[in-house]
């Protein structure tokens, strides 16, 4: 995962589950191999530290819609 890329956090114990988000930062490491990442989240209006074996890369296609939200 790098800076600007569109994630979804999958751990089901996290309780932003499902939300969509993007990449605006990295800060350290929660465990190793496993950083902290400051995620975006368009539908809270704010932006969140989530470690990265909590999110998982969006799938966007090229046929998907265009999210404005994101730009």
């Amino acid at each position: 995962m790098d800076l600007g890329d569109l994630v979804v956090v999958t751990h089901p114990g996290h309780h932003m589950k499902g939300a969509r988000g993007k990449i605006v930062g990295r800060r350290g490491e929660y465990r190793p191999d496993d950083p902290w990442y400051l995620v975006y989240l368009p539908s809270r209006m704010r932006s969140y530290l989530i470690p990265g074996s909590a999110l998982e890369l969006e799938k966007v296609g090229p046929a998907a819609q265009k999210d404005y939200l994101y730009q």
